[in-house]
């Protein structure tokens, strides 16, 4: 197809992309992309007949207002043109989400990892990264049939690691059984056929919360992961913090914090003759049992210090707590925020509970590939002869040099 804005100016680029980012949000008139973008209307329709000519925008109908006379056109974005594959790789159990160009969810699902592929390193490491590949691949799969794409419609996957994640590899791993490898970005490019982005899973969640959880209007705010380990991640100023390599919220390694330490407070518990799990000490302590309640207590007093520690560094609004840990409200929740207020003097306003349940880390995901996108035009702006089109093969190019 001839496209109207494939030979423009730099300025015509310019407001293109300007154009395309007002769109975003809402279907919008002419006279709406002229007042968003600064340009005359006579300008705004042109660019927007041009990304309407590329496959970006699309009529949608005619939008009525109270005047008389012909209502006016609006245009969206043609969202459905591109689909995003947002994957949390944890240790125990993956999730995807497949989502549009707006980030919308069409689709998800979620596996438990084969024991195979949590193998200690004494055991075949290529058989557990194998087999982890395949229940990646597999969920991926799964979460795209059930949103109607395919692999060859993706456009972009973002993934999320339990480890320090650094220029697109992973540096460190939080958890070293069954730990993803530092390549795990080149090796699922080649599996899953398209630009891969890595990132921290706790960065991500951070992301996730910020953008459509429970702190869309906290611009400063930690994330804690409460599961099968303790670590976090940062949000300050409305962006996310890395630090210079990527380790920033990793205070966990620090043993004198007790996030490691914690969960021993739990498992001193005996259960009928025998270690008790998780579930089942948050469930006798919710029933009012003496012993389970002080097991709750001490491990509440330790997660409370590490999150206490961080607080009173970055000064955060909000604290949100995620991971498998919070199913148990309440009975956990009652103590640890009460344990907060008294390290960080009650200056910590909100202790928050994630409302994306087990989808944080590939939602967050997803907004990271929406990112990388806006990045990707923003150059493209500058540097290539035309204004990409909504296309996959367009962004082939998108995880080149990525900083994870």
């Amino acid at each position: 197809m001839a496209t109207r804005g494939g030979d423009r100016s730099l300025l015509r680029r310019i407001n293109l992309l300007a154009t395309l980012r007002a769109a975003r949000d809402a279907p919008r008139t002419i006279a709406a992309f002229a007042g968003l973008t600064g340009l005359s209307r006579t300008a705004a329709e042109a660019v927007v007949l041009d990304l309407v000519d590329l496959g970006w925008l699309i009529g949608d109908g005619q939008g009525g207002h109270p005047g008389a006379g012909r209502p006016a056109r609006h245009y969206r974005l043609r969202s459905e043109a591109g689909t995003l594959l947002g994957v949390d790789v944890g240790p125990h159990n993956i999730v995807a989400t497949v989502a549009d160009l707006r980030g919308e969810p069409l689709g998800s699902a979620y596996r438990a990892v084969p024991s195979a592929a949590t193998a200690s390193a004494a055991t075949d490491s290529a058989s557990a990264v194998r087999s982890r590949d395949a229940t990646i691949l597999a969920t991926a799969s799964q979460a795209l049939e059930k949103a109607g794409r395919t692999l060859s419609d993706v456009w972009v996957t973002a993934v999320g690691v339990p480890g320090i994640v650094h220029r697109g590899r992973v540096e460190q791993v939080v958890q070293r059984k069954g730990g993803p490898e530092p390549d795990l970005a080149a090796r699922l490019r080649t599996l899953l056929g398209c630009p891969v982005l890595l990132e921290n899973d706790c960065n991500l969640a951070a992301v996730a919360e910020h953008w459509c959880g429970v702190a869309q209007d906290v611009d400063d705010m930690v994330f804690v992961h409460s599961g099968n380990r303790t670590s976090a991640g940062l949000l300050l100023g409305g962006r996310l913090y890395r630090g210079h390599a990527g380790g920033a919220g990793e205070i966990g390694a620090l043993a004198k914090v007790g996030w490691a330490d914690a969960p021993s407070r739990l498992e001193a518990l005996r259960v009928e003759g025998r270690v008790g799990s998780r579930e089942e000490v948050f469930a006798l302590a919710a029933q009012g049992d003496d012993e389970a309640v002080a097991a709750v207590d001490a491990f509440s007093q330790g997660l409370a210090f590490g999150i206490a520690a961080l607080a009173l560094a970055v000064d955060p609004r909000m604290v949100v707590v995620g991971g498998g840990n919070i199913r148990a409200g309440e009975t956990l929740l009652k103590p640890l925020r009460r344990y907060i207020d008294e390290f960080t003097y009650s200056r910590i306003p909100a202790v928050e509970v994630s409302s994306l349940c087990n989808q944080s880390v590939s939602l967050g995901a997803i907004r990271l590939a929406l990112d990388a996108i806006d990045e990707f035009l923003e150059s493209a702006v500058s540097t290539a002869a035309g204004f990409p089109p909504p296309q996959a093969a367009a962004f082939s190019a998108i995880d080149a040099g990525a900083e994870g």
